[in-house]
Formats: C-alpha cells, sequence, structure tokens
C-alpha cells in the first residue's frame, strides 16, 4: 500500500481524474440542447447599488428554451417596450405596473404580456381616453424592490393607478439579504413601527469569498457541475427537504416565516402610503401559482418532498395576504378562483408552460382580462 500512495501513483490518478472530469463534461456538452441551458438568474440585468439588479437599457434579449423564443426589447430607461415621456398628455390615464418575473413576462411577446392586454381592453371600453400601461416587472424582484423600485423610478412618471404583482416567494425573499445567484439585494429591517433600509448600496456579486464565486462560475459554466447539483437538489427533495420559500404554504408559520410576513407587512403598509402621497390608486394582484390551480400540480409538490398533506394549506398564502390588505385598506385582487374556473371550463388550453413555471400568453391573456375587469 505504501507503494500505492507513491508520489508517481498519486499523480496518475489525479491526471486521468482530471482526464475523466473533462471528457465527461465535454460528452454532456455534446448532447445537452444549448437552450437547455436557459438560467432564470442570469437574464438581461446589471449591477444596481439600490435594487441589486435592474434591466440592461437599450438591451435586446433573446430568451430561449425548448417551450418558447422570445425577443426581449428594453427601453433606455431600463423597461421593456418603448420610450415612455415622464410628461403624461393632458387627459391620459397612467399605470404602473410593479412585480417580478411574472410581470416582466420575457416567456411571451410584448403585445401578450398581460399588461398590453390591459392597455388594450381599457382602450375598448373608453375609445375616447389615452391610456398607457408602464410595465417596470424585473425578475428576482420581491415586494421591497417593488418598493423601492416605485419609490425611484415609477414615481417621476406620475402614475394615476399602481399595480402591484405579488407573488408567493416574496414574503420569503422580502426578508433575505440575497436571491439565489442573481446577486444581493436590499434588505429591509423592522425599527420600532417602521422598516429601516440596509444592505445598500448592496454589494457587489465581485465583494464575495472565493469559495463563493468558484462554486457559481462552475455553476454557469459546467454541464457536469449543473447535473451533479440537479442530482443533489432531486435526493434532497426525496428526503423531504423543501426549499424555504415554498413553507409558505405550511399551516403553522415557523419564526422565520411569520419574521418574513411582519416585513411584508410593513413594505405594503409603506408603499400604501408613498402611492398615496403621489396621488395614485393602489392594488395588490396574487398570481396564481401553478400548484394552487392545478391539484395535480399540488399533488406532486407534496409526493415531491414526502410532505404531510395535513400540514399545508394551498390557500394560506391568500389568506395571510388577505388579511394583511384588509388591514391596510388595500385592494386585493385574488385571481385564484378564476384561475381555476377558466381551466376547468377549458381543459385544452393551459396556462402555463409544461416545464417552465411562467403563464403562457392564455395566461396572460386571462390576467390582463382580470386587471381590466377591475379598473373599468
Amino acid at each position: 500500500m505504501k507503494g500505492f500512495f507513491s508520489k508517481q501513483n498519486l499523480l496518475l490518478v489525479t491526471i486521468s481524474t482530471v482526464v475523466s472530469l473533462l471528457l465527461a463534461e465535454f460528452v454532456l456538452r455534446a448532447v445537452t440542447p444549448k437552450a437547455a441551458n436557459f438560467n432564470h438568474h442570469q437574464l438581461y440585468c446589471e449591477y444596481d447599488s439600490l435594487l441589486g439588479w435592474r434591466k440592461i437599457p437599450n438591451a435586446n434579449g433573446h430568451h430561449k428554451t425548448p417551450e418558447y423564443e422570445v425577443l426581449e426589447s428594453i427601453n433606455s430607461q431600463g423597461i421593456r417596450g418603448p420610450e415612455y415621456p415622464l410628461q403624461k398628455d393632458s387627459g391620459e390615464y397612467r399605470i404602473a405596473v410593479l412585480g417580478d418575473s411574472f410581470a416582466e413576462g420575457y416567456t411571451v411577446g410584448f403585445d401578450s404580456l398581460f399588461s398590453q392586454v390591459l392597455k388594450q381592453k381599457l382602450r375598448e371600453a373608453r375609445p375616447t381616453q389615452r391610456i398607457e400601461v408602464i410595465n417596470f416587472g424585473t425578475g428576482g424582484y420581491s415586494t421591497d424592490q417593488e418598493l423601492l423600485c416605485f419609490e425611484r423610478d415609477a414615481i417621476h412618471y406620475s402614475p394615476d393607478f399602481t399595480v402591484l404583482m405579488f407573488c408567493i416567494n416574496d414574503p420569503w425573499f422580502n426578508n433575505q439579504p440575497r436571491y439565489y445567484d442573481r446577486g444581493f439585494k436590499p434588505l429591509f429591517v423592522p425599527s420600532g413601527d417602521s422598516l429601516l433600509l440596509t444592505n445598500v448600496p448592496v454589494p457587489t456579486m465581485s465583494e464575495r469569498s472565493f469559495p463563493s464565486k468558484a462554486k457559481d462560475w462552475l455553476l454557469r459554466n459546467s454541464e457536469l457541475v449543473r447535473r451533479l447539483k440537479n442530482l443533489r437538489d432531486r435526493s434532497q427533495a426525496d428526503g423531504q427537504t423543501v426549499p424555504d420559500e415554498w413553507r409558505i404554504y405550511q399551516k403553522a408559520d415557523s419564526p422565520e416565516m411569520a419574521a418574513a410576513w411582519q416585513v411584508t407587512a410593513g413594505i405594503l403598509h409603506r408603499l400604501r402610503q408613498k402611492t398615496a402621497a403621489a396621488g395614485s390608486g393602489l392594488a395588490v394582484f396574487y398570481i396564481p401559482e401553478k400548484t394552487e390551480v392545478y391539484e395535480a400540480d399540488w399533488q406532486q409538490f407534496i409526493a415531491m418532498y414526502g410532505l404531510d398533506a395535513s400540514k399545508f394549506e394551498p390557500t394560506k398564502p391568500r389568506q395571510h395576504l388577505a388579511a394583511i390588505c384588509d388591514s391596510l385598506q388595500i385592494t386585493l385582487i385574488d385571481a385564484v378562483p378564476q384561475f381555476i374556473e377558466k381551466t376547468s371550463a377549458d381543459t385544452s388550453k393551459s396556462l402555463y408552460f409544461k416545464q417552465d413555471w411562467h403563464w403562457n400568453v392564455h395566461g396572460n391573456q386571462l390576467a390582463g382580462e382580470l386587471l381590466a375587469r377591475h379598473l373599468e
């Protein structure tokens, strides 16, 4: 055994291991379609010292997966769509939309985006009035970043009404200083009866430790490492390890989730104050998740993580958010019942992509129609 661990043998084993790993990487790259490597956390964004990241001004993004191929045009102000003048025309009614990737909607063409459907429906109902909808949605944002986006950017467009798109992972990440691979983000912390903004200027990704940088680099550039991570994630799922943000469905809030909801309530309170001071109305649109619309997806979620179904409830996030909005006198648009009704009436048209969790064209159409119905 002593001879086996000689320097020559160790060198040979090392070289063989490296060559085997490189060969595996080469083979996996050769057999893996490029579209399958699309990373939802590596979109057309750049660093922003206040928000963490923002869409790159004047960028033209190409999003391609096996399920969709979309060209996304971003204007000079970092907003998806055409240029919007700051000054409103006389008699113009403006709506600002705040939200995450559901709001940005890079899975569908711009004309099919729910905010464009909303504008079209309102213009049909009010043909003599000029109506504009400006969508500030940015993938990965949580309610805290959406609040800051309104205070810094959207308010200058003088919106008459503001729609906040609320996603179920918002509460958890409202209480976190980082969002996956997207990067660091601002963080509000309770301070007496108000909130204190911390983690700004937001740290850059270059300020991470070397092991963290190396891990992220490998995940971005190595097909072998990505596959090993996927295997690990699936094994954790079999071991009943549910991601933290999905514990929002748990009937009994953990201390961490209770704290996240407390911060979320404070953020919504501040947003209501800011919109009111700017002369803008406010409504929160609850984004229906596939697990809340399709019973099969809910059962798959329970089975995937080996959960005790009696301890989880798909309506829990909506109930919690409704209580907060009611206490703050904020209008809540709960679209889940209408999404369920739509899928039950027409089972041939799904509202979501099969693999991707976002709305397809039909989901965006329904969301835009529901918003228009509320505003009309």
